[in-house]
């Protein structure tokens, strides 16, 4: 059953959101259009009447003030990211709130952190894991509440125990190396207002200070951390541009606040897909923020990477197929590593010959789905530009994070590719203006993807299984189709 967005409700576009205005007909009434955009891409059909009650939410109208069916619509359209929700503000309500901070040896962080949340929460509940040092001890002289494992029992285990003893229906996670915002809460909680929404996350940024000019770590982690999802709101899908939300900061309903013990890293993943299979929706918010304090040395970042890569093993067990790479871009690496073995022209002709096929093929395949707007011919060229564009980038990523070793292995051809599967670096650089010159980024971001694709093998090796590293076979009966809306 879909639960309509609320009626206090507003909604904006997202920016990449296409409107194809049907073919006229003459003799015949004009109306509805073709949406084009979300993560994944996709496509979806509105009748005349959608199409009016878009145009008023796209004026600023509130869902309920757009016309009849504008809930159920606004709630399709946000699920596919075509556009996302504007709650209404709401004034802060501290006795909603518990916020339960995982800790282990963090007596230097901990005081902050807690005076920071104390005036936004009706208690901050502190799970001492098995800390060495005087967490326990600051962690009270601040005003938390602590409970504390005699042995350390990881993150996941620390959460559960926090969320068990809290007192409110809504709990507010929060590692101990972030620094929340004043408002980020308020931010979090307007979304909870939606009973579709589950939980709620913000921006986790990692921001260099002024005072003095960042070291290249810090630099690099200001434009490229891998807890940073973007400026861009989204709900969280597997596969799409925001796949998951991390817990360093969290805002959820206690009943769902129920981490998996045995899970040393992916814990979050495993949570919000777990959320997502269950038929709830998991907000990213931007507009929160939080400041996260990247690692303090070099070995220290890389095994942070590593860590979050040797988690895929085992969640491609708990979510069969939502972690192996598309079929189009693993095709792709296969082809350009094929091809590239051949020196001659017969390889430059062959390696010509399928691009153009693949190309002529979307181009086929999304004409069928366009054939009704005005000036399908553009539209369809564009989108299967588009199409094209993420295939190949998807392809990149793939070689870098997830077939390092097997291309590595392999020779010239190999080189080859992975030089190819590093250009898309340059265009991020240029994207992204980091604080960082362009070769020490590219540099970077080589070791960061090298690290969590030595993780991704040392799981598959460590759980014998070879699901993360596998395209998923061919089904037609899944093939995305244009998708009526209203």
């Amino acid at each position: 059953m879909v639960i309509p967005l609320p009626a206090s409700f507003r909604v904006w576009c997202d920016p990449e959101l296409t409107t194809l205005a049907p073919a006229s007909v003459p003799g015949t009434a004009t109306g509805g259009a073709v949406l084009l955009g979300g993560s994944p891409l996709r496509l979806m059909t509105l009748s005349a009447a959608g199409l009016r009650v878009l145009g008023a939410l796209r004026a600023g109208h509130t869902v309920g003030a757009a016309g009849p069916g504008a809930g159920l619509l606004a709630r399709r359209l946000a699920d596919a990211g075509l556009l996302h929700p504007l709650p209404p503000r709401q004034p802060p309500q501290p006795a909603a709130l518990t916020a339960v901070i995982p800790a282990r040896d963090g007596a230097a962080r901990i005081g902050p952190l807690v005076a920071a949340l104390r005036g936004s929460c009706a208690e901050v509940i502190v799970v001492d894991d098995g800390s060495v040092d005087d967490t326990a001890a600051v962690a009270e002289r601040a005003g938390a509440r602590v409970i504390r494992h005699a042995h350390p029992r990881g993150p996941a285990a620390a959460r559960t125990t926090g969320a068990r003893a809290a007192r409110t229906d809504l709990i507010a996670f929060c590692d101990c190396d972030v620094l929340p915002a004043a408002d980020w809460l308020d931010r979090l909680r307007a979304h909870l207002a939606d009973p579709a929404v589950a939980a709620a996350a913000p921006r986790v940024a990692s921001p260099t200070t002024t005072a003095v000019r960042a070291g290249l770590r810090d630099r690099y982690e200001a434009g490229r951390s891998p807890l940073d999802l973007g400026s861009r709101p989204a709900a969280a899908r597997a596969g799409s541009r925001v796949a998951y939300v991390p817990s360093a900061a969290l805002l959820i309903r206690r009943e769902h606040a129920t981490f998996d013990p045995a899970l040393r890293y992916g814990e979050d993943v495993d949570l919000v897909w777990r959320l997502l299979a269950a038929g709830h929706t998991v907000r990213y918010e931007p507009a929160a923020v939080v400041r996260h304090l990247p690692r303090d040395s070099w070995p220290a970042w890389l095994r942070q990477r590593y860590g979050y890569g040797s988690s895929a093993a085992v969640l491609s067990r708990r979510h069969p197929g939502l972690l192996r790479p598309a079929r189009g871009p693993a095709g792709a690496v296969l082809v350009a590593l094929a091809l590239a073995a051949r020196h001659d022209r017969v390889g430059t002709l062959a390696l010509g010959t399928v691009a153009v096929t693949s190309v002529a093929v979307t181009g086929r395949r999304l004409a069928g789905q366009l054939g009704g707007v005005d000036r399908p011919a553009v539209a369809v060229l564009g989108l299967t530009a588009r199409v094209r564009r993420r295939g190949l980038l998807a392809a990149a990523e793939g070689a870098r994070r997830t077939w390092l070793p097997l291309l590595a292995c392999a020779g010239t051809p190999g080189r080859l590719v992975l030089a190819a599967a590093a250009l898309p670096l340059v265009g991020d650089w240029w994207t992204r203006r980091p604080e960082v010159g362009l070769l020490p980024y590219v540099m970077l971001r080589a070791a960061d993807d090298a690290a969590y694709c030595a993780g991704v093998w040392a799981g598959c090796l460590a759980g014998a299984t070879v699901e993360p590293l596998l395209p998923p076979l061919p089904n037609r009966s899944r093939r995305r189709r244009s998708t009526p809306a209203m």
